[in-house]
């Protein structure tokens, strides 16, 4: 064991920082992501073949182990985090070596994306995607998200930190409308970054609260990401629930629960409503809350009909607000 940890355990640390690692070195998300878990495959291989890396498995040939299997449990559910009183063993991380289990994560990965490219077509929730997509270009073409970040400015300008409010807001209205993140932050930021370090914010703030509310279209619904993940964690669900009906004795899940054994992208658009709401509410309320202690790094502004006026003072803007 290193350092007193399980295998698996420092396995998660070292995933972990390569992670890490590969995100903040400035290459791109898909490539870091990608890069890292192959780092991170090969560093935790060589520990595990230099004998590092020792995983406590359930003796499964003791007496302990062959006593509650007789008793009915489930050999799924006896692992060492519900009986820590079970004898264990110690045996290496990856049992059959580095080679089957790098042969058996590439079939994986092969095999979903045979799923998901060849036979995920006929999936009529992935249509959502080019929808939102094309949501996103009509907006861009359209300069309505122009339109509503001026208006919206025009309404909040007159608060301390009214231009990172206002951000905020129309960073979930586009969140709704588009679900794309990287093409939130980029609108928002050719449109308000300018606007806002012309008023006199700092670039750290504007360009904070751009990125934070950018991210808001991963939650607020409709998402390409919740859809996503909608359809991955459905077929999840359903074969989880199909195991745990077999290991209860029953033929399905279905009888066994009583009810369809899915989840629907629709029942996660539920779910995340309220949070989407309430993070884009905290994040405008920081920002508000920064401007009343630092009102020189977010000072409250005028908009005129055609270009940004001069910074008012808080008196005006608290007349303004009553």
């Amino acid at each position: 064991m290193l350092f007193g940890l399980d295998g698996v355990e420092v396995g998660l640390i070292i995933v972990f920082l390569c992670l890490f690692g590969g995100i903040i070195s400035g290459f791109p998300v898909a490539f870091a992501i990608g890069g890292s878990g192959i780092i991170a495959f090969g560093i935790i291989a060589a520990l595990d073949s230099s004998g590092v890396l020792i995983h406590q498995a359930v003796d499964t040939g003791s007496q302990a182990y062959r006593d509650l299997m007789a008793a009915g449990v489930a050999q799924i559910d006896i692992t060492t985090f519900r009986y820590p009183d079970l004898p264990r063993i110690e045996q290496p991380l990856f049992p059959q070596g580095w080679e089957v289990a790098m042969d058996r994560n590439l079939s994986f990965i092969v095999n979903r994306m045979n799923e998901r490219v060849i036979a995920g077509q006929s999936i009529e929730t992935l249509l959502a995607v080019l929808m939102f997509v094309m949501m996103g270009i009509t907006l861009e073409r359209s300069r309505i998200a122009n339109d509503l970040l001026t208006t919206m400015a025009r309404v909040f300008g007159p608060l301390p930190g009214g231009l990172a409010v206002s951000v905020v807001v129309v960073g979930a209205f586009l969140a709704a409308s588009t679900g794309i993140v990287g093409a939130t932050v980029v609108t928002m930021g050719l449109l308000s970054l300018p606007t806002m370090l012309r008023a006199g914010y700092s670039p750290q703030l504007a360009t904070g609260v751009i990125a934070a509310s950018g991210t808001l279209g991963q939650i607020i619904p409709p998402s390409i990401v919740i859809v996503l993940l909608g359809t991955m964690a459905g077929d999840l669900y359903s074969a989880g629930q199909e195991t745990r009906a077999q290991a209860a004795g029953c033929t399905d899940a279905l009888t066994y629960l009583g009810k369809a054994a899915v989840i629907s992208v629709g029942t996660l658009f539920q779910a995340a409503i309220l949070p989407g709401i309430l993070l884009a509410f905290l994040y405008a309320a920081y920002a508000f809350g920064f401007a009343l202690l630092n009102p020189r790094q977010a000072p409250a502004v005028q908009l005129s009909a055609g270009r940004p006026g001069e910074v008012i003072t808080r008196g005006d803007a608290t007349r303004w607000f009553l």
